[in-house]
């Protein structure tokens, strides 16, 4: 059965290896783990029961250009600016994160007097405050699982290199 059957959507996250193995110590032991997402991405749009696709990152030799990891989203975990970091981080994230004391990022960025045309898709890639998102049953997937970059994101939008979201963005299956 495909990872997507029923269901056209699915948020897609990248993390480096050693924190998604960390993650699955968290969530077989609690149920649920909390994962860091860089910036807000699409959290806000992403629904309870969502399919999250995780690609592996920072894996070595053993790194593959695509979703190769699942879990099922829970919710979006506030976080502030100079809060704590939430319960039920991977550890290893917090070793190298250390404590929550991130100051503010100015929301507005500084004027660019240059005109360019080519980088109008890259505001959607910034990343500002950290923010947090909770899922369960984290898992790697099966082989016959793997979704592949051509399967989460048209060739033309990733310019025909391999495609990792620095923050986590809502995806549509391309057929």
């Amino acid at each position: 059965m495909s990872v997507h059957a029923g269901n056209d959507r699915a948020l897609l996250v990248a993390m480096p290896a050693r924190h998604l193995e960390a993650a699955l110590f968290v969530c077989d032991e609690a149920g649920a783990v909390t994962l860091p997402a860089g910036g807000p991405g699409d959290l806000d749009d992403a629904i309870d029961g969502l399919t999250v696709l995780v690609i592996v990152t920072e894996a070595g030799e053993v790194e593959v250009p695509a979703a190769t990891w699942r879990a099922v989203f829970e919710a979006r975990v506030p976080h502030r600016p100079g809060d704590a970091w939430p319960q039920g981080l991977p550890v290893t994230w917090i070793e190298e994160h250390g404590e929550a004391d991130v100051p503010p990022i100015d929301p507005v960025p500084p004027p660019n007097d240059e005109e360019d045309d080519d980088d109008d898709d890259d505001d959607e890639n910034l990343v500002g405050p950290q923010s947090f998102f909770r899922v369960r049953a984290l898992v790697p997937s099966p082989k016959h699982e793997w979704v592949h970059a051509n399967e989460l994101v048209p060739k033309q939008q990733r310019g025909g290199r391999t495609f990792v979201p620095r923050t986590p963005r809502l995806i549509r299956f391309v057929d």
